[in-house]
């Protein structure tokens, strides 16, 4: 081939061709007819001469996900130009190799090449997808110097990896200086708004948007739309952007049917939620499916969410990590260990055991079905140990009452550089309030402000307050509200009450009904409590005028309530309660039980009754409690190996405390009890608790 004249096509046709070629194995994936192909061009001695062929080398292997053979053409090229450099940056964000992504971008800077917009906003999605804030403000100055910060695309990019980054102020400062913004860039802020938890705002700019005209311009502007939706739990919002959806024609795409289910779970309309999955022609898929699964299980329905997970496998759909995180969550819940234990052999079978947010959920079940040991194996069998494991196995030690072990967790935790968070210190407080570690508590308390700039919220000034209550403290408890900057949430005064009725302190407990009954008006436990402080002070007509109150205001106590697993089936007994087919075994065995543990030393402690009986007739109600109703149950119906879990809806009463320990003695049984507080392990005579709850 003759050299070329000036003013003619520098590429000759057979480099056109080849380059065309290579565009079709690119477009169509085809590596090995691309790598075919190379090596013709390598043996022709075309590649080395020609720049441009070695860029459509390079665009070829990125579109075919061969990056490293991309990089090496790219190496190999002599005089690599501004095309080059556009085309390896863009290659590699496309194949999610943002480090190295980043990593061209400064050689290219480094060479003195002045990078394209294009360069500018592959690299500024490299550092979106790393949430790298340092990086991206760098590039915005590289744009803001070069002219490009205005420019749509980049500016586009540069505001999503703003707001990936959780710097949403700077997300807004480029967005509103753009002179003009198309649908990418209002999704961006939308999404930004959505993903950083300001779904108000994301829902103002969807309308801004929907003024501007775009509505249409793209679906994934309504998904983001939709999760912020979800996210403010507003169905009537939600279903005007169903409407949006259905007129844009969107309501058959996958991702937009998705991202309706999932708006209309977490605003809790899953009778909505459920036809969103039938409008779905492709049917059923893990997204929608866990999405359902994940609603039932926000509204306690986790029977509903175990048949949705049955009917998911048995459309073929494969469950994923975040699927059986939500299932194993509802099994915590309502500690279904049965079930929970099907899901643990399931995960394992999908080897999705190694995922540590599905192990650090089967901590936390197995921990709330009672099995500590389980529990705690199972997390130190987790290759990295993330925050929210550590998180799992402080509250399972919390809810267990063993508050040295909690703490010795949390040390081990911050020795491993992971930082805690809020929910951290929730778990870490309760464990402290359950041992009576009162300083400790409010050591831990104080550092979280002062060692980790976290501000204190309304749960954690509720655990100190019930930490100075169990331990008896009052006077500080008293002094301690007085100094909060804000006021006590409805835990806060109930776990205060709940204290004043154990010393009895009936003036500061009066105060604490009363800003209790601001709050929850409707709580009958604020009655109950009231009139318990009344009768253990011998005040009958305080205690009367209270139950004449409840009566006048159709007030009515709550029920207690306890239940078993066995023979796979949960049975529940209330008090006195003679419903169950098996009562008489059941009557019989409790006689049994009542005579056998007085031998042993059991008095009844008929003063926690605040009811104004005899003893005699005091002592017959304490017997029929649901607790030990369900434990007389468990004794005549379960193998003698097996543990005895109940678990209860209100908190165990002292004399049923009491009398367990001895049952536990006479029968050589573990009797694990679940109240609405913590657990209780009675062993051989002994509570977990040491008495202390």
């Amino acid at each position: 081939m003759g050299k070329l004249r000036r003013g003619q096509n520098s590429r000759p046709p057979a480099a056109a061709a080849a380059a065309s070629l290579l565009q079709s194995c690119g477009r169509a994936g085809d590596l090995r007819r691309g790598r075919a192909l190379h090596a013709h061009l390598l043996l022709s001695g075309a590649v080395a001469a020609s720049t441009f062929l070695s860029n459509h080398l390079i665009t070829m292997y990125s579109h075919c996900a061969d990056t490293a053979s991309a990089v090496r053409v790219f190496g190999a090229t002599p005089r690599p130009n501004l095309v080059s450099w556009t085309t390896l940056v863009a290659g590699l964000t496309q194949n999610s190799m943002h480090r190295d992504a980043l990593a061209a971008f400064a050689a290219m800077r480094r060479a003195d090449v002045a990078p394209t917009q294009f360069a500018l906003s592959s690299a500024s999605r490299a550092a979106a997808a790393l949430a790298a804030p340092l990086p991206g403000a760098q590039l915005h100055c590289v744009g803001i110097r070069l002219g490009f910060d205005t420019e749509l695309f980049v500016a586009s990019n540069l505001a999503d990896m703003y707001s990936k980054c959780g710097l949403l102020c700077e997300a807004c400062r480029v967005f509103d200086q753009m002179p003009h913004k198309d649908a990418v860039a209002w999704t961006a802020m939308i999404d930004g708004y959505s993903k950083n938890g300001n779904f108000q705002a994301a829902v103002l700019a969807f309308r801004d948007l929907k003024c501007e005209g775009l509505i249409g311009a793209d679906q994934h502007v309504f998904c983001s739309a939709l999760s912020a939706s979800g996210g403010l739990k507003d169905g009537w919002l939600g279903r005007s952007l169903h409407c949006c959806v259905i007129k844009a024609g969107f309501e058959l795409e996958t991702v937009v049917t998705n991202a309706l289910l999932d708006m209309y779970a977490k605003s809790g309309d899953l009778e909505y939620a459920s036809r969103v999955v039938k409008i779905d022609r492709g049917g059923w898929n893990v997204v929608s499916g866990t999405s359902l699964i994940d609603g039932y299980i926000e509204v306690g329905r986790v029977e509903e969410a175990l048949e949705t997970y049955t009917e998911l496998r048995r459309q073929g759909v494969e469950p994923n990590e975040f699927t059986f995180s939500s299932m194993i969550k509802g099994c915590a819940m309502q500690a279904l260990l049965e079930q929970g234990t099907q899901l643990h052999a399931q995960v394992i079978k999908t080897s999705l055991i190694s995922d540590s947010f599905v192990c650090s959920t089967l901590v936390d079940m197995y921990g709330k079905c009672g099995l500590i040991s389980l529990s705690i194996q199972l997390f130190n069998l987790i290759g990295y140990q993330s925050g929210i494991a550590w998180n799992a196995v402080i509250n399972v030690y919390a809810q267990h009452g063993h508050g040295w072990e909690a703490i010795q967790a949390f040390d081990r935790m911050t020795s491993s550089g992971i930082r805690p968070n809020h929910i951290t210190f929730v778990s870490l407080l309760t464990a402290c309030s359950h041992v009576g570690l009162v300083d400790e508590g409010l050591k831990y308390f104080y550092s979280m402000k002062d060692e980790y700039g976290i501000e204190p919220k309304e749960e954690h000034y509720s655990c100190v307050i019930d930490m100075y209550g169990r331990a008896g403290r009052l006077d500080e408890a008293e002094k301690f509200i007085s100094e909060m900057p804000i006021k006590p949430n409805a835990h806060g005064w109930c776990s205060l009450l709940g204290a004043c009725r154990m010393r009895g302190n009936k003036e500061l407990g009066e105060i604490a009904a009363q800003n209790l009954m601001k709050l929850e008006p409707g709580n009958t436990g604020i009655h109950v409590s009231l009139s318990g402080i009344y009768a253990s002070l011998g005040q009958w007509e305080d205690v009367k005028a209270v139950r004449k109150l409840m009566r006048d205001s159709r007030i009515k106590k709550l029920p207690g309530f306890s239940w078993v697993d066995a023979n796979k089936k949960t049975h529940v007994f209330g008090s006195e309660d003679w419903s169950h087919p098996q009562k008489e075994q059941i009557y019989k065995k409790l006689e049994e039980l009542s005579e056998r543990i007085k031998e042993e030393g059991y008095v009844p402690d008929t003063i926690s009754l605040p009811l104004n009986l005899d003893d005699s007739a005091k002592e017959r109600l304490l017997r029929y409690h649901s607790e030990r109703i369900a434990v007389a149950f468990a004794l005549i119906s379960m193998p003698a190996t097996k543990p005895i879990i109940v678990k209860k809806n209100l908190r165990i009463c002292a004399d049923c405390h009491s009398a367990l320990k001895f049952i536990s003695k006479v029968e050589s049984r573990d009797i694990i009890v679940r109240d609405n507080s913590r657990f209780h392990h009675f062993v051989e005579g002994r509570c977990s608790c040491g008495d202390y709850w």
